[in-house]
C-alpha cells in the first residue's frame, strides 16, 4: 500500500506548485544513486526525479550521462556495459563532501529505486535513450505504480507514447522550442518541462496551449520567482529545501 503522504498527480491543483527533487536532490548526494533518493526522503521530500538509460542486455539503470567518466572511476558508454559489469562500477563521490571517502556507492538499477521508493514517493523517471521509454514504463507497471504516482518525462516525444497508453501522464522537455506543441498535444502528453533560461514567450506558449508546465533545473530563487509570476505549475531542483524556503505560507508545496 501506498505511504499516506505520496503526493498524487491528480490532487495538484492550478495554484499550487510541484518541486521535483532534480536526479534525487543532488546537491544533498551523489545524483542519482539510492544515497540520494534516502537524503531526498528524509529530509521529507516526496517527487524524485531518476534519469533512466539502458544496458547493452537491455536492463534499466539510473543515470544521467552517455558515459560513466564524470561519475565513476572508470571510462565508457553505458550502453556498453551489462548488467554484471555495471554491478561493478562505483561512484566517484569526491564532488560531494558529505560522501567524499565513500568507496561503497553504487549506480543503480531501475528496478532498485522502485523497489525501495516505490508506493512511498511521486516518482519523475526519463526516458534517455531511444527504445527506452517502453521498458521504463513496462518497470513501473511490474512494481505495480499506481499512474498518479509517476510523471514520465523524455525530450524524445515517441518515448512518452508508451506512458501515454498506459495511462500514466507524460511530459515532454524542451530547450526552448515551441514548434512541438500541436504534435505534443496530439500524443496525448500533458505536461512541458522548459529549460529555465527559456524566454518568456516560450513558457506562455506552452502554458497557453494548455499544458501543465514546469521549469528545469532551478535553483535560483529570482528564477523561481520569475517563473511563478509567468504560471509555471512547478519546477526541478537540485536544492528544493534552499530553493522553497522562503515561499509565501500561502503557496501549498508539492514536493
Amino acid at each position: 500500500m501506498p505511504a499516506a503522504d505520496v503526493p498524487s498527480l491528480e490532487a495538484i491543483g492550478p495554484g499550487d506548485f510541484l518541486c521535483i527533487a532534480h536526479r534525487g536532490a543532488a546537491a544533498l548526494a551523489p545524483e542519482n544513486t539510492l544515497e540520494a533518493y534516502r537524503a531526498a526522503y528524509a529530509s521529507g521530500l516526496r517527487v524524485l526525479e531518476q534519469d533512466v538509460r539502458l544496458l547493452s542486455d537491455g536492463t534499466l539503470v539510473v543515470v544521467h550521462d552517455e558515459r560513466v567518466d564524470r561519475l565513476t572511476t572508470t571510462v565508457g558508454r553505458v550502453r556498453a556495459f551489462d548488467t554484471e559489469a555495471w554491478r561493478a562500477l562505483r561512484f566517484d563521490a569526491r564532488p560531494w563532501p558529505k560522501y567524499a571517502t565513500r568507496k561503497d556507492i553504487a549506480l543503480p538499477l531501475f528496478d532498485e529505486v522502485l523497489a525501495e521508493f516505490g508506493g512511498r514517493a511521486l516518482l519523475v523517471p526519463e526516458a534517455k535513450d531511444v527504445g527506452s521509454g517502453a521498458p521504463l514504463v513496462d518497470a513501473l507497471l511490474a512494481a505495480g505504480i499506481a499512474r498518479e504516482h509517476a510523471l514520465v518525462q523524455s525530450f524524445l516525444l515517441d518515448e512518452l507514447v508508451p506512458a501515454v497508453a498506459a495511462g500514466y501522464p507524460a511530459i515532454f522537455l524542451t530547450e526552448s522550442a515551441v514548434d512541438a506543441i500541436d504534435a505534443v498535444r496530439a500524443a496525448g502528453v500533458t505536461w512541458a518541462g522548459v529549460g529555465h533560461d527559456a524566454p518568456d514567450a516560450v513558457f506562455r506558449a506552452w502554458i497557453d496551449a494548455g499544458f501543465r508546465t514546469v521549469g528545469y533545473t532551478v535553483d535560483d530563487r529570482a528564477v523561481r520567482d520569475r517563473l511563478r509570476g509567468l504560471g509555471v505549475q512547478g519546477v526541478f531542483s537540485d536544492d528544493p529545501l534552499a530553493l522553497l524556503a522562503d515561499l509565501p505560507t500561502d503557496v501549498r508545496v508539492v514536493r
